[in-house]
This record gives structure tokens, C-alpha cells and sequence, in this order.
């Protein structure tokens, strides 16, 4: 049973400004709610009991934030690590419990759980004979914020998850939400790199999957993301 899982929340927010200069971007508020506190209460309800959030960026008051939850951990980090750099620094401060998969969460991820919880989907679809990882995806023009070309294709769309490819002009966007072998990334020898290094890495092993969530996800990465969510989809 998965239930450890890491919030990255140590980025700077430059992208949210001003909104960013007092506070890390993982404690804007959403439905009266900051998206850090949001994302813990979600682990909760699918049954985690080990939820490690890494903070750099105003650091105290990620500490704040959590403080009533027992089962976070915040993690703060000295110097900025990236997100690979974090979760291997979490798994040498020995944050986890060995051999078993982490659920990582990025810290700037909303989405609604009306078909079902997305966190116990991507569990169940999790194979640890054929994944090194598994991310929950998006067409990208579904997915509320995001304004890139796109992350990855599916191999094949028969399946319920498939192993993923990236073509020209993808279809999917990854949306922050992915589980991943502690073991793929804990001898790396550097301290600072992103995930995203590893996800490479793991497409050419064939070892990187995917599925498409069926909920509705934001990314809200900027203030005026932020300002059309509100006036659209507030609870």
C-alpha cells in the first residue's frame, strides 16, 4: 500500500508576483484554502500517513501552514535543489520508508475530485513490474492554466495506462501529479536537478507510463490564472 507521498513547495513563485513576495506560491488560497493545505487534505482522505513538504521560499511560514497536520514533515532546504534535488535529499534524510514508491505532488496543482479521487486512480493503476513511474496527464486543452506544446502521447489508447512517447506537437500535458521507485533516482551524485532528468531517462528504459485523469485540473501558475479561476470556478 502506497502511502508516503512529497509536496514540492520550495520554488520562488516569480511567475506569481507580487502575489509571491510575502508568501510561497503553494499557500495562495483557493477556495478559502491555500493549494498547499488542499493537496495535503486530499493525501489525507486516501489514507497517507507520511507526507514530506520541502520548503526554501519563506520558509516559516510553509512550516506554519502545516503545523497541524501530524503527519507532515516539512523538509527546509538551504539552498534551492530543484524537484529531483528534493526528493533525493528527503530520501537521504531517510523520510521515507525504503522500497516503497513516493506519490509526488507539485505545489502549484489544484484539481476537483468529482469522478472519483485521483489519488487512489493513479494508485490503482500503479504496476511496480513494468513502471518506474507513472504521471497523471491532461490533454493539454483540457488542462486549465497551461499554455505549453504539450508533454506526451500514449503509445496506445486501449489500455487503461500505457507507456508513454513524445512525438511532434504532443497531445497530453503532465499535471503534477506522479509516482515514482525511490531506487531510480536515490545514486544519483548531485544535489541539484530536475525531475524531469529522470523522466527522460526512464522513457528510453520504456519504463515511463501514463494515464489520462478524468477530473478536472488548473494549473495555476500566474495571477491572472489565478484571477480567472476565481471568477469561473470557485466552489
Amino acid at each position: 500500500m502506497i502511502s508516503q507521498a512529497m509536496i514540492f513547495s520550495a520554488g520562488l513563485g516569480k511567475r506569481m508576483l507580487p502575489l509571491t513576495e510575502n508568501i510561497p506560491k503553494p499557500l495562495i488560497k483557493i477556495n478559502k484554502k491555500s493549494l498547499l493545505k488542499n493537496n495535503i487534505e486530499k493525501l489525507i482522505e486516501s489514507r497517507f500517513k507520511n507526507i514530506v513538504v520541502n520548503a526554501y521560499h519563506h520558509s516559516e511560514k510553509i512550516i506554519n501552514e502545516t503545523k497541524m497536520f501530524e503527519s507532515v514533515k516539512v523538509i527546509v532546504e538551504s539552498e534551492r535543489l530543484e524537484t529531483g534535488g528534493g526528493l533525493l535529499n528527503a530520501i537521504n534524510e531517510k523520510c521515507f520508508t525504503e522500497n516503497i514508491p513516493v506519490v509526488l505532488l507539485n505545489g502549484d496543482i489544484f484539481w476537483y475530485d468529482k469522478k472519483y479521487k485521483s489519488i487512489d486512480k493513479i494508485i490503482s493503476l500503479w504496476n511496480p513490474r513494468k513502471m518506474d513511474m507513472l504521471l497523471c496527464l491532461k490533454r493539454k486543452e483540457d488542462f486549465f492554466g497551461y499554455n505549453g506544446d504539450g508533454d506526451f502521447d500514449l503509445q496506445s489508447d486501449k489500455f487503461s495506462s500505457s507507456k508513454l512517447e513524445i512525438k511532434t506537437n504532443p497531445l497530453y500535458a503532465y499535471t503534477g501529479l506522479q509516482i515514482i521507485k525511490q531506487n531510480i533516482i536515490k545514486d544519483v551524485k548531485k544535489n541539484c536537478f530536475s525531475l524531469k532528468e529522470q523522466i527522460l531517462k526512464s522513457l528510453e528504459k520504456n519504463k515511463l507510463f501514463g494515464y489520462i485523469d478524468e477530473n478536472q485540473w488548473f494549473h495555476i501558475g500566474t495571477a491572472e490564472d489565478l484571477k480567472k479561476f476565481k471568477e469561473n470556478y470557485c466552489e
